[in-house]
């Protein structure tokens, strides 16, 4: 049976990528000899794990401020120097057929603690490959030519790594929300969730809920927490929007949220995939969304399942909010049943068999 290292910060956060991980060893652990390390306690995972997957601690916990940038960049760097160590004897005295990250730096850790398992190295990405993030782009474009294969969930990246010499596969992610049923749609409720950061850009969402003239009784629901809260608080109040405008705040229970929905809207500037899209589709709610790099155009189809609007154009984005919140029951109901079958219709299934045809690409090298 072939061994799996995961690598990962921690799984104690109710996060998108945390929970993309966990489904993705349940769907490994029958085939595969899994073993996750992380670098908090090793029994923190926030969504339940197999029984037969062995957790194992650096012990070297990273604490970030998800209020302060600052603070998160200074103690991301100082955890990997810390961690350097640690990693390195551990995986002096392990044999993986393949390591598995899901960001840059876990990615480039494992190679300066040992540069020859790149080879072994599989990097999910989760980030678009247009992220301006200098320090991400420039640990991309050095290790990610090395090591032997990039899962990229969207289309548009795919191209990216390859013109960059980076083996790749697309393999879109693993949807774990159930397809129930659908909204009614009567709600009346737009709704966002993210992180309240600039990248997720709710101050622009907020700007562009401002446009709509006549809101129609509709709400504008934003949840999430972040270093913007305190900024996004006082443009609601300089707008004058606090009858239209909630900051719900984090919520461990994101469905019930869903389950309110009758339209979402998605202002990201860059995103690799947006789960969350797909997530609320799950729910039969509509999706307005920026077609940002790289991921929403994988998931929204124009006039089908909502609307797919050119990054950044806030006017088209407004324009495109004021025809939903005053379209006819029937025709919201319409592109709600269009959402909800884009859920129905993602295969699991061959994601799956796309994990398999990776995990066998060094037998496939050696041959």
């Amino acid at each position: 049976m072939k061994k799996i290292l995961v690598f990962i910060n921690s799984m104690s956060a109710p996060g998108g990528i945390e929970r993309i991980v966990s489904h993705l060893i349940y769907i490994w652990k029958d085939k595969y000899d899994i073993t996750l390390l992380v670098k908090d306690e090793a029994d923190s995972s926030f969504y339940v794990l197999p029984d037969n997957v062995r957790s194992v601690s650096l012990e070297q916990p990273l604490k970030l401020d998800m209020k302060d940038r600052r603070q998160r960049i200074k103690a991301v760097y100082g955890n990997v120097l810390k961690s350097h160590s640690k990693l390195k004897r551990f995986l002096k005295q392990q044999d993986f057929d393949y390591i598995y990250t899901t960001t840059p730096l876990n990615s480039l850790e494992v190679y300066a603690a040992s540069p020859g398992l790149k080879n072994r190295l599989v990097i999910s990405e989760h980030a678009s490959a247009f992220a301006v993030n200098r320090v991400y782009m420039a640990i991309k474009k050095f290790l990610y030519p090395k090591a032997l294969c990039i899962s990229v969930p969207n289309k548009t990246d795919c191209k990216v790594y390859e013109g960059w010499g980076c083996r790749t596969m697309y393999i879109p992610h693993l949807f774990t929300f159930p397809a129930e049923s659908k909204n009614a749609l009567d709600t009346k409720i737009a709704l966002n969730v993210g992180r309240l950061t600039a990248d997720k850009r709710q101050a622009d969402l907020i700007r562009i809920w401002n446009r709509v003239p006549d809101k129609n009784g509709w709400q504008l629901w934003i949840v999430g927490t972040g270093e913007e809260e305190d900024a996004l608080k006082s443009l609601i109040d300089e707008l004058g929007l606090k009858e239209s405008v909630r900051l719900i705040g984090y919520t461990s229970d994101i469905s019930q949220m869903y389950k309110k929905a009758s339209l979402f809207l998605f202002s990201s500037w860059m995103e690799g995939f947006g789960m969350v899209l797909l997530e609320s589709m799950a729910f039969g709610v509509p999706c307005i969304s920026y077609d940002c790099p790289s991921g929403p155009r994988d998931v929204v189809r124009d006039g089908e399942n909502g609307y797919l609007i050119k990054n950044d154009d806030q006017e088209a984005f407004a324009a495109a909010v004021d025809k939903a919140v005053h379209m006819p029951a029937e025709e919201l109901r319409k592109l709600g049943d269009g959402a909800f079958r884009t859920v129905l219709e993602w295969d699991n299934d061959a994601i799956a068999r796309q994990w398999d045809e990776l995990f066998s690409l060094r037998e496939t090298n050696e041959q």
